[in-house]
C-alpha cells in the first residue's frame, strides 16, 4: 500500500496508530508525501481541502476503533460534499473481535459510505481499486485491513506490478459518461432563444467539467446573466456576474436573481444554501438543471432536469442556439426586444444602505465591537492577493463567501458546509496549505470552532521545513459567543448563557510554537497604515507572499525562504445577523 501511494506521488494525512502505523512507516521511509496532524478528523478534514485546493484525490489514514469513530464527522462530510478521497484504516482481525473493536462495515453501510476490505488476494489492486471508485463516483471510499495484516509484507515483484497496475492519472473523472437526449438538448437551446432574462448558475461540475467558460460564452450570446456556486467562486471573470447564488448572495443583486426567466443550473445540486431557503429565484422561472449526477440535497424541484455530462450537453446546445438564431442575439425570435444586459445596461451596486441598512458601519452600536462586514473587507485588502481562503463552519460563515476570497475557483475552501459542522477548520487549512504550498493560506475560524479545532493548531502553524512555503495565518473572528446559536434561539427566549463564551486572548494561541498573535478591536488598527497593516508587513516580510503583498518596498519576487505563521485575533460584534441564518 505504502509502495502505491509513493509510486503515484499521493499526498497523505493522519495520525499514526496500531493500526495504521506499518503503512505510514513504510511511506514516510520512501520518501511519501505524508503530513501529521493532531486528531484524526483532521486528517480526513485536511484530505478533503486537499482535493478542493487542488483537484488531486488524497490519502487520510488513522487507526482502528475510536480512530475510526473520531474521523466520521468530516468522514460524513466528504460524503456530503462529494469530495473524493481514501480513507486507510484497519478493522477487527481475521481471528475475531475484540473489546476495542467495533462493527466499523455497520457504521459505514448505515453512512452509505463505500468501503472495501483488504485481503491477501487483493492486497496489490485495493487502493488503486479504491482511487477509481472515489474520482468515478465523486465520494470517498474507506480501505480496511485486518489488523493481523497490517504488518503483513508481500515480495518486492508482487508490489511492483500492484502499484503499476493502474496510475491515478489515467482515472476518468466521472463514470459512466452520460450523452444528454436530442430531446433535452432541443428544449434547452428552444427555451434559451426564446429567454428574455436568462440566467445561468455555474456549479462545481461545470468547472471539473471544464465547461464553465464555454456557459460564459453561452451567456455573452444570448445577453444573459451568470452566477455561481460557492465552491465556482472567482471560477468565470465577467461585468455580469452576479456573484455566488443563495445565503451568500449580495443584496442589492436579489431583484435580479428572482427576475430572471429562464435559470440554466449547470452543475450545482440546488441546496437550501444554493437556492437561499428556496426564495433566490422567481416562483415563474423555468429552471433547467444540467448534471450527470443525481445530487442529493436539491430544495427546489427543477422545471427540467437533464441527466447528463455538461462537456456533452453545453456544446450541443451551444450548436443548436447557433442554428436557431443564425442572425445573432437579435436574429430570429429576439428581434422585438432588448437582451436583458441592454435592458439593465450595467449591474447594480452590491450593497446599499437602501437594501442593507448598517452594512458600511465600522462598529456596531449595540455593543461597539466591529462590525465583520468591515473587518472582512479591509482584510480582502490587507491580505496577499495570492492567497488561499479556508473557512470554519459558524456564523461568521456568512460573510466570508461575499468579501474575503482567492483569486480562483480554488481559492475558497469551505469544509463542513455540507452537514454544517464547526471544528474542522484549522486540520482543513492544513490540507489546502498542502496542496497549495505557494499561496499564503489563511483560515478564517470563529472562536467556537478554533477551540474546538484546537487541537491542530499546531499543525497548521509550525513552519513548514520546505522552501517556497508562502505563509499561514489564524484570523480569528471573535463574538465571545456561539453566534449562530444566538441568534437562532435568543429571539425565541431561551437561556443565553450556554450559548456565550469567555472572551478568549486567540493572539497567544501561536506562542508555544514560537508564532507571534496581535489583537485587533478598534477601527483605526484596521485603517490604511494603522497596526494591522504594520503587523502584515512585519510578518511577511522576505516571504514569497510578502514579496506579493508589499506595494510601496523593493522586493526581490520568487523568495524561497519558508513563509510565516502569525495568528490575527479580531473582536467582531454579535449585532448583525449573516442572510443564510435567516434563511434556516
Amino acid at each position: 500500500m505504502a509502495a502505491y501511494l509513493v509510486h503515484n506521488q499521493v499526498a497523505a494525512f493522519g495520525v499514526v496508530g496500531n493500526g495504521n502505523i506499518h503503512m505510514v512507516s513504510a511511506m514516510v521511509e520512501a520518501g511519501g508525501e505524508y503530513t501529521a496532524v493532531r486528531h484524526e478528523a483532521g486528517a480526513v478534514a485536511a484530505a478533503d481541502a486537499y482535493y478542493r485546493a487542488s483537484g488531486k484525490i488524497a490519502v487520510a489514514t488513522t487507526t482502528y476503533g475510536p480512530g475510526f469513530s473520531n474521523a466520521l464527522t468530516p468522514l460524513t462530510e466528504a460524503q456530503a460534499a462529494r469530495v473524493p478521497l481514501v480513507y486507510v484504516t484497519s478493522d477487527i482481525p481475521t481471528t475475531g473481535a475484540r473489546p476495542i473493536d467495533i462493527n466499523q462495515r455497520g457504521v459505514l453501510e448505515a453512512l452509505g459510505i463505500h468501503h472495501v476490505c483488504l485481503t491477501l488476494d487483493n492486497a496489490t489492486t485495493v487502493l488503486a481499486e479504491a482511487f477509481a471508485w472515489a474520482r468515478q463516483h465523486s465520494a470517498p471510499a474507506v480501505v480496511m485491513v485486518a489488523h493481523d495484516l497490517c504488518d503483513r509484507v508481500l515480495p518486492e515483484h508482487a508490489t511492483t506490478e500492484g502499484h503499476a497496475a493502474a496510475a491515478l492519472d489515467e482515472i476518468p473523472l466521472h463514470h459512466p459518461a452520460v450523452p444528454a437526449s436530442a430531446a433535452a438538448v432541443s428544449k434547452v437551446a428552444t427555451l434559451l432563444s426564446q429567454a428574455r432574462r436568462p440566467l445561468f448558475v455555474i456549479g462545481r461540475g461545470a468547472v471539473e467539467s471544464g465547461m464553465h467558460e464555454s456557459i460564459l460564452g453561452m451567456a455573452d450570446r444570448i445577453g444573459g446573466l451568470v452566477c455561481t456556486t460557492a465552491w465556482a467562486t472567482n471560477s468565470v471573470q465577467s461585468p455580469w456576474n452576479l456573484g455566488i447564488a443563495g445565503g451568500f448572495s449580495h443584496r442589492g443583486r436579489l431583484d435580479l436573481f428572482r427576475s430572471a426567466d429562464v435559470v440554466v443550473v449547470c452543475g450545482a445540486s440546488l441546496n437550501k444554501l444554493q437556492t437561499r431557503g428556496g426564495g433566490l429565484f422567481g416562483s415563474d422561472a423555468t429552471l433547467i438543471r444540467i448534471d450527470s449526477s443525481h445530487s442529493p440535497g436539491g430544495f427546489i424541484r427543477p422545471t427540467h432536469e437533464v441527466h447528463a455530462d455538461l462537456a456533452d450537453a453545453i456544446p450541443r446546445i451551444v450548436r443548436q442556439l447557433d442554428s436557431a438564431m443564425p442572425n445573432g442575439i437579435h436574429g430570429g425570435l429576439r428581434t422585438t426586444h432588448p437582451t436583458w444586459r441592454e435592458d439593465i445596461r450595467e449591474l447594480p451596486p452590491c450593497e446599499s444602505e437602501e437594501h442593507d441598512p448598517g452594512c458600511f458601519a465600522e462598529v456596531d452600536p449595540s455593543d461597539g465591537r466591529l462590525d465583520p462586514r468591515f473587518v472582512l473587507r479591509r482584510l480582502a485588502e490587507l491580505l496577499p492577493s495570492e492567497r488561499t481562503i479556508v473557512t470554519d463552519g459558524g456564523h461568521f460563515l456568512g460573510w466570508v463567501p461575499k468579501y474575503l476570497t482567492g483569486p480562483d475557483q480554488h481559492g475558497l475552501i469551505m469544509v463542513g458546509a455540507a452537514i454544517m459542522t464547526i471544528g474542522l477548520g484549522l486540520p482543513s487549512a492544513v490540507g489546502a496549505a498542502v496542496a497549495r504550498p505557494e499561496r499564503f493560506t489563511a483560515l478564517i475560524t470563529g472562536d467556537g470552532g478554533c477551540l474546538m479545532a484546537a487541537a491542530d493548531a499546531e499543525s497548521f502553524l509550525r513552519a513548514r521545513e520546505t522552501e517556497g512555503h508562502a505563509g499561514r495565518g489564524v484570523i480569528v473572528l471573535n463574538d465571545a459567543a456561539y453566534g449562530a446559536e444566538v441568534h437562532q434561539y435568543s429571539p425565541k427566549g431561551l437561556n443565553e448563557k450556554s450559548m456565550l463564551l469567555e472572551e478568549v486572548d486567540f493572539s497567544q494561541l501561536g506562542a508555544p510554537f514560537g508564532v507571534e498573535g496581535i489583537t485587533i478591536s478598534r477601527p483605526e488598527q484596521l485603517a490604511e497604515g494603522g497596526e494591522l497593516a504594520q503587523f502584515l508587513e512585519r510578518q511577511l516580510a522576505g516571504s514569497s507572499a510578502g514579496a506579493a503583498h508589499a506595494t510601496s518596498r523593493d522586493t526581490r519576487h520568487g523568495s524561497s525562504h519558508p513563509g510565516p505563521s502569525f495568528v490575527i485575533d479580531i473582536r467582531i460584534s454579535r449585532g448583525p445577523v449573516a442572510d443564510f441564518l435567516k434563511e434556516l
